[in-house]
């Protein structure tokens, strides 16, 4: 009973059949992507078309004299005031603060088909976004439109041939690989069952620069690392060791601008506190190996070190592997 009576008011005066409302968006510009605050900017422009049988006029008799009528928004509302109807009005549900409309125009035909155009641009929320498998990651960008007035008034359906998206939309980290269109039933604030009209557009990060600006030191680093256990004297060997972590540590101040900040550990997280974590336990062999030498145990050294020469490359690519393993599935 509470939810009937909340939709009831928007109810009134509906017609015994709701009008189909053709709607499209060609976004052009993802102007900026936050990946802590999850949330999105855009620049889109967004088209409605559906038919009022109210607005029609004849060409001839009309005081225009015009086939096709453009109206600003204020000119449409007084228009529809007099003539005691609605229009299919919508909110973007995921909006976020403001949304800048840089032109609202209404379009009318003589029978009564009505066009609506906005080039706009706003900040979306993206609770969707998951950045586990960070810099590997694919995100999901959505645009939800949701008709203010319940689905007995107005039902979206798409407008076939206009939503698109555009071929720079200046956003240099993000790959487009596809975009799909979906018309739904969601329940809106008011309780009452209302239309949604939802476009979806899926996006692959770049990986070119986190390879080679990140990736790749890291290895590079492993590397040096693990050539340390090829230096025959253990004090000199700890002297190296102790200065690839030293490297490590300054590395890892530099590129701690290019990670995100999030709640979670990324894939790229956990593969820097593993390398880190590796590089220390260098320092430690190294000098648990000096220990053992130092106490007349050289051949006992001598063979351990043969064993981690050949079992840090090999404990590090299973470790690799696992991570893999394991973010493949989050």
């Amino acid at each position: 009973m509470p939810a009937q009576a909340d939709a009831a008011p928007l109810r009134e005066g509906a017609p015994e059949q709701p009008t189909p409302v053709k709607i499209g968006i060609k976004l052009q510009q993802i102007t900026n992507v936050d990946q802590r605050a999850e949330n999105f900017s855009v620049g889109a422009t967004l088209m409605m078309r559906w038919h009022d049988p109210a607005l029609a006029y004849s060409p001839d008799s009309d005081p225009c004299r015009c086939r096709f009528k453009t109206l600003k928004e204020s000119n449409f509302d007084q228009l529809i005031m007099e003539k005691g109807r609605k229009w299919p009005e919508f909110t973007i549900y995921n909006q976020q603060g403001n949304r800048f409309s840089q032109n609202r125009l209404f379009g009318i035909f003589p029978d009564g088909d009505v066009l609506y155009f906005e080039r706009f641009t706003t900040t979306l929320q993206a609770p969707d976004f998951n950045f586990r498998r960070y810099p590997f990651d694919r995100q999901q960008f959505f645009i939800h439109v949701d008709s203010v007035y319940p689905k007995d008034f107005y039902v979206f359906t798409d407008l076939e041939g206009f939503s698109e998206v555009g071929a720079r939309l200046g956003q240099e980290e993000w790959k487009v690989q596809r975009f799909d269109t979906l018309v739904s039933s969601v329940t809106a604030s008011t309780r009452g069952a209302t239309s949604r009209f939802s476009f979806r557009v899926v996006a692959q990060r770049h990986r070119t620069y986190y390879i080679f600006r990140i990736l790749l030191p890291i290895c590079i680093i492993l590397v040096v690392a693990w050539v340390t256990f090829f230096v025959r004297d253990y004090g000199r060997r700890i002297d190296l060791s102790n200065g690839v972590l030293l490297l490590f540590v300054a590395f890892n101040f530099t590129i701690s601008n290019d990670l995100p900040r999030l709640g979670y550990l990324t894939f790229l997280d956990t593969i820097i506190f593993s390398a880190f974590i590796v590089t220390s336990l260098v320092v430690i062999i190294n000098v648990y190996l000096q220990r053992i030498e130092s106490a007349d145990r050289r051949e006992s050294a001598h063979r351990l070190d043969r064993y981690v020469r050949w079992g840090y490359p090999a404990t590090w690519l299973v470790l690799v592997l696992f991570l893999v393993s394991v973010f493949h599935w989050l």
